[in-house]
């Protein structure tokens, strides 16, 4: 790989990753500061537990965008960006768990789940790919 082409592909999974960032972040942000308000659908009649709780777990999902965006500077080959886009991916199995066990959710928790369990493999594979046929580029 060129280093021009290196460039331009680094440069581009920087933009890839910083702009799904903002996905889980500002959602959410959303759902922290909303609770159960914030799901699309009807979501307000739930228990001052389930509010609760979807409030802390959403804490960690608003973490990942920052976790990543601090991390573009070495973003092909970065744990932390491995280690949060694992973990977006296994919080889409569990949506996936969810819709078998409780039902098909909204539309766009459809959409979440294939940026989770669809898009986001594929960005892991890229970054893999890019590191090894990369190395000897730098």
């Amino acid at each position: 790989m060129t280093t021009t082409t290196r460039d331009r592909t680094r440069t581009r999974m920087q933009w890839t990753l910083g702009l799904m960032a903002l996905v889980p972040t500002i959602s959410g942000v959303q759902q922290v500061l909303l609770g159960a308000q914030a799901v699309p659908a009807n979501s307000s009649e739930v228990s001052a537990s389930i509010d609760g709780e979807l409030r802390y777990a959403n804490v960690f999902k608003a973490a990942v965008g920052p976790i990543i965006l601090s991390r573009l500077g070495t973003v092909e080959d970065s744990p932390a960006v491995t280690a949060a886009l694992g973990t977006v991916f296994i919080g889409g199995l569990a949506r996936l768990w969810s819709w078998k066990q409780t039902g098909r959710p909204h539309s766009i928790g459809i959409v979440a789940i294939a940026l989770e369990v669809g898009v986001v493999p594929v960005i892991l594979a890229w970054r893999r790919r890019f590191a090894i046929h990369g190395a000897g580029s730098r």
